[in-house]
Parts: C-alpha cells; structure tokens; sequence
C-alpha cells in the first residue's frame, strides 16, 4: 500500500473524508494502481518466471542427459550460456528490474558450474565448500546490482553453507559445539549480518535497494532467540543462558527500531516473540495441571495479548503515517 492511500484512509477513518468520497478521493490522487501500473506489474512477473524456468531447465536438462553428454559438453554449454548471459547484462540500464533478473540468472548459473565441477571431477569437498566459493562468487554481483533479492541469496547461502560445516565437523575451529551452541551462534551471526546491512544501508554508499536483507536476518535472528527462550524455559538445568540473551536481544532490537529508526515489521516479530515467550512461561507454569481449566485460561490469555498487540500496532502505524509527508509522484515511480 503506498503512502497516498494510506494517507487517505487513515483521514476516511478520522471522519476527514466521508465514506462516499473515499473512492473519488482515491482517483483523483492516483493512489490506485492505473492499467499501466498493472502492465508493468505482469511483465515483471513474466520476467521473473522466465529467469526462474532458464535457471531450473539448465539444470534439469543437464540431470536428464547427463549420460549422453561428455564432460566438454557439459561444461562448454554452461560456461557458453553464462557468457552469453554476462553478455546481455552488460547492455541492460543498470538498478533496474530486467537487469536484477539477469543477474540473478547469472548468480544461479554460477552455481551450476560450481557444482558440475565437482560433480565431474568429484574433487572431495565438502557439501558446505560449495555454498561457501558460491557466495564467494557472487557477492561482485551483489554489490554492483544492489538488489535484495542478490543479496537474499547470499545470506541463505552463507547460514547453509555453515550449517552444513557445524554437520560435517560438529564445531568451530575444533572447538566441540552442542545444537543449543549452533543456535546462539546462529543468533549472533545473523544480529551481525543484519547490523552490517544496516550500516550499509545508512551510509552515503548504498549497496540495498530496499531493507528487506536487514528484516531477514533480524527475522532469522529472532526465531533463534525466541527458540533459545523457549528451550531455557522448559529445560533451565541445561540452557541457563537462553533467557538472559533473549531479554537483551529482544530490548535491544525493539528500542532501536522503535525509537531510532522506525519498522514496523521489526516492531511486530519483537511482539509476536514476546507473545511466544509469555505463553510458553504460562504453560511451564500450568505444567503440572494441564487440565481443561488450564488450557482454557492459557486460551484467553494469547487472544488477549493478540488482541491487544494488534490494536496497538495498527495504532502505532496510523501515528507514524501521519508523521509521514505525503511522497510525490516522482517518489513513488524511483521507489
């Protein structure tokens, strides 16, 4: 929803605009998408569907011929379609939609040769190795073409890539690590991560187009938080550290981007985690009565504070649209 139809229903909601002129409100401000907008948006999603079937056909027409095919073949046709791909990214308006696509093409291909390299000349590497040199490869790609969804691929393929390293050696520099150690770690790598996105996304050189990398891994962060609360709630004897890290984790995130820098997406998982968090310590405290009395007062309890944490998030983003200026047209065509 873009700003002048916020603007507008939230005056329509206030008594501002009667409810019979909400619509003409709507067209004469240009807050409804137009036929053009509505072009625009199918060609994308064209776009995107084709990048999606190139990537996935290169790779299921290399599964189903793999035995007809000698390994010059095999590589010829990867390393000839990734030219040709480098090519055609070259001549495209660079921060644009089609030139995001390409490289996110360009991204996957790179993929594939990483892994028919290993494949054909079955170099021994670990599984994790290959996510690894994958992100390796395209963070150029990522930094150049600014777009999230690069970048999006980059942070999935960094978290698996160490997943599967804590699988293969149960460690970090071996040094022995138990799941619960995976999980803080994943929580510390990610608040990282996504502090460093936002750094980035602060400074004079923009490397996002958007703060979406910043709430996925602020998202992934909290899900490992809320997990290692949950885990400290119902088993304290072995995971005395899982509250005290949630409490600073969860105050630290909420504080900043409720006062410092606004987002409400962040601002929601802070209270859907905290809801989580107070329920799951209800049930540790019925545990030993679970009966049908218990079950309905754990019941009522979550729908009032889902209740209650709708209405003041619905509140509290009416209070900072109306703090907002209303963008011009010109505004809302760069964005």
């Amino acid at each position: 929803m873009n700003s002048k139809r916020q603007h507008i229903l939230h005056w329509a909601e206030q008594g501002y605009i009667s409810p019979d002129d909400v619509d003409a409100a709507l067209s004469l401000s240009h807050a409804n998408p137009d036929n053009q907008q509505w072009f625009q948006f199918i060609k994308n999603l064209f776009l995107w569907l084709g990048v999606i079937a190139l990537a996935a056909g290169t790779l299921f027409f290399f599964a189903f011929n793999w035995d007809e095919m000698s390994n010059l073949v095999k590589f010829a046709l990867v390393q000839t379609t990734l030219v040709v791909i480098t090519l055609v990214y070259t001549k495209l308006k660079p921060f644009t939609l089609p030139s995001t696509a390409i490289a996110f093409l360009m991204v996957m291909l790179i993929g594939a040769l990483l892994a028919l390299s290993g494949q054909v000349y079955q170099t021994g590497a670990d599984p994790w190795q290959l996510f690894a040199i994958w992100a390796l490869f395209m963070t150029p790609i990522a930094v150049i073409n600014r777009a999230s969804t690069l970048w999006l691929l980059w942070v999935l393929l960094i978290n698996l890539s160490c997943y599967l390293y804590y699988y293969d050696f149960r460690g970090v520099f071996g040094i022995l690590l138990h799941y619960d150690d995976l999980v803080g770690l994943f929580l510390l790598f990610n608040t990282l991560l996504a502090i460093a996105f936002e750094v980035l996304q602060q400074g004079k050189t923009r490397c996002l187009d958007n703060r979406l990398v910043v709430q996925t891994c602020l998202l992934a962060s909290g899900i490992a938080a809320t997990w290692l609360a949950i885990w400290a709630i119902f088993d304290e004897a072995t995971l005395q550290w899982g509250l005290p890290y949630y409490l600073v984790w969860i105050l630290c995130t909420y504080l900043y981007y409720r006062y410092r820098l606004f987002d409400l997406f962040i601002i929601s998982g802070c209270v859907t985690s905290t809801i989580v968090i107070a329920s799951s310590l209800l049930i540790y405290i019925f545990n030993d009565a679970l009966e049908s009395d218990a079950f309905l007062i754990i019941a009522i309890f979550i729908i009032g504070l889902s209740s209650s944490a709708g209405i003041w998030l619905k509140k509290l983003s009416k209070e900072h649209a109306a703090d907002q200026p209303i963008a011009s047209d010109k505004e809302h065509h760069d964005a």
